[in-house]
């Protein structure tokens, strides 16, 4: 006869599930930063303009790295499953897939949490909460799921999957979420919803933090809505923080908020404008269009006026973006935050290595000193803290 040790059942290892304290939690006094990730060609940025930033594996690894080291909390992975095609480029038409990423840079990592995106109407929600638990423990409580609707209908019609209407996507994602985290809390769940039929699916090991991070992008006042419910942060534009206040204020809720923003550096502001430029004169105008198009956001007639001129790609591509020296981004960035009263930014960069670098000599400096005069600190991370084994479930 042979013989397992007690170790073998999940019940039996309170050192392995629901161990840690969920990453990342609020803390008023301070702003963290994050990097969206370029893993995919071109990453955020349609154009021609000169960029060694390549979608590659080992780049986003010394991205990762590099962020870590600088001491930036978090780093989001994009998910695409197809390119955008414009006049001379196909828009992201390489890309690496987030999950597997995430795996590979959370083995690589100590601090950095990862914040996985996946796809509601492409992952079952069992198949999902499983990948979660995997990358939660291979970064012992290090991580995180960006639930995403889905928005681009020429991507999911490549893979003969439906994309529903904006008003019927978050009922899904509402159904998909509540089936993962019964997965996560109980390691089992059954529900007879109206998108879902899950009977008694089995979800151990569960995660090793108490209930995983979860972030959401909601732009609309039904997105926002759903982030203020459902999602630990929100993913939005500064501009959106008090509105999303009021709606946080609605539902009692107390989501944080993190800002996207682009950030456009150089050694001197010139250089930075420079850059800028560059980004513009040599923009793809088809691309811009066809994004347009694509997101439900015009038609093709509207979408050709909509790019028509200069200002327009730059108000589209560079609107709100930070546009300076190394040193003076980091004291607009930390104003811009402050102002805002955000609890971190995710950060779009240009030609990461280069940027990287100055943001380590120059940026994070000049944010952390800007960010005193407003009383608040410069969040760097930590690992999630362990519950002792008494308040562990």
């Amino acid at each position: 006869m042979r013989y397992y040790p007690d170790s073998a059942d999940p019940a039996n290892r309170s050192d392995l599930e629901h161990c840690f304290e969920r990453a990342l939690p609020a803390d008023e006094g301070s702003v963290m930063l994050g990097i969206f990730l370029p893993n995919q060609s071109f990453s955020e940025w349609p154009t021609l303009a000169p960029n060694a930033t390549e979608w590659t594996y080992q780049q986003n690894l010394a991205t990762v790295l590099a962020a870590e080291e600088m001491g930036m909390s978090f780093a989001l992975p994009p998910s695409r499953w197809a390119g955008l095609p414009g006049d001379e480029i196909v828009w992201r038409g390489a890309s690496l897939d987030a999950i597997t990423l995430s795996a590979a840079l959370l083995a690589a990592t100590t601090k950095i949490t990862l914040l996985t995106t996946m796809h509601t109407n492409l992952l079952n929600p069992v198949v999902a909460a499983k990948f979660g638990v995997g990358l939660d423990h291979i970064g012992r409580g290090r991580w995180g799921v960006n639930v995403v609707s889905g928005w681009g209908v020429q991507e999911f019609a490549s893979m003969g999957v439906e994309l529903l209407d904006r008003k019927h996507r978050y009922a899904y994602t509402r159904e998909w979420l509540d089936v993962v985290e019964a997965l996560w809390r109980d390691g089992e769940a059954t529900l007879d919803g109206e998108y879902f039929k899950i009977n008694k699916a089995s979800g151990r090991p569960r995660p090793m933090q108490v209930s995983p991070l979860i972030v959401n992008a909601g732009q609309s006042y039904t997105g926002m809505r759903f982030s203020a419910e459902r999602a630990n942060y929100i993913f939005s534009y500064g501009d959106n923080a008090e509105k999303f206040r009021k709606i946080r204020a609605e539902v009692g809720s107390d989501c944080g908020f993190i800002g996207a923003k682009a950030v456009i550096v150089g050694q001197t502001t010139a250089e930075a404008q420079e850059r800028a430029r560059q980004i513009i004169d040599q923009a793809d105008r088809g691309t811009l269009r066809n994004m347009l198009v694509a997101s439900g956001a015009e038609s093709a007639e509207t979408a050709e006026n909509r790019m028509a001129t200069r200002e327009d790609v730059y108000e589209f591509l560079l609107g709100d973006a930070i546009i300076a020296s190394a040193e003076d981004a980091g004291t607009q960035l930390a104003n811009w935050a402050a102002t805002n009263k955000i609890d971190g930014v995710c950060l779009n960069l240009f030609d990461y290595v280069t940027d990287l670098e100055l943001f380590r000599t120059d940026t994070i400096p000049a944010f952390e000193a800007e960010l005193a005069k407003h009383g608040k600190t410069y969040r760097r991370p930590s690992v999630p803290e362990i519950i002792s084994e008494s308040t562990a479930v």
